[in-house]
């Protein structure tokens, strides 16, 4: 995972070892991934996702929201702070 933390702004990118561990990990595994074993970078800004790719392709609209959302809230978890603007799109509205 990479990611680039901006003033208004958040990229992540992950990699197909990435998805796969993440789709793949004991005890919350996602069963039917359509992400699993696919490079995925996502872009957010205050008002949500501004753009996605997977396999360095506009991804299709038929994608699952409910994965791509779990996915880039687990891994944004570990770096962006909940002070930072996109916050409350990427991870906080998930939050328990």
């Amino acid at each position: 995972m990479r990611t680039r933390i901006d003033t208004n702004s958040f990229t992540i990118w992950l990699s197909a070892h990435d998805t796969y561990s993440w789709a793949h990990r004991s005890g919350s595994s996602w069963p039917c991934s359509e992400l699993a074993d696919k490079r995925c970078r996502a872009d957010f800004d205050e008002n949500g996702l501004v753009d996605l790719t997977v396999n360095g392709r506009e991804a299709s609209l038929e994608l699952s929201a409910w994965e791509l959302n779990a996915i880039v809230s687990d891994y944004a978890r570990e770096v962006l702070p909940s002070s930072h603007p996109v916050w409350d799109v990427v991870i906080g509205q998930f939050s328990d």
